[in-house]
């Protein structure tokens, strides 16, 4: 399996803080038969490899899947560091 991007599962807006979030995915390629999957991050993922997936715009969107761009990335770093990401992400 390759990992080819991010996508957002379960994804919610705060009524009352605007604020969009939902569980961080990083989608996979099957190497041998092209299947697609999603899978959860762990903890001991490193953040800094999930980030770069964010460089793949493919879309997936005929299997319903909408990958993460740098577009995105306010909401990846969210995911993975809260809501004061900013002092993680120099």
């Amino acid at each position: 399996m390759k990992p080819i991007g991010l996508t957002l599962k379960n994804v919610k807006t705060n009524l009352y803080t605007g604020r969009t979030s939902g569980e961080l995915m990083i989608v996979h390629q099957c190497l041998s038969c092209g299947r697609i999957s999603c899978n959860r991050i762990a903890g001991d993922d490193n953040p800094h490899a999930i980030i770069s997936l964010l460089n793949d715009s493919t879309k997936l969107s005929s299997r319903g899947i909408r990958l993460l761009t740098q577009d995105d990335k306010q909401e990846v770093f969210t995911s993975l560091y809260g809501y004061d990401y900013q002092k993680y992400s120099k």
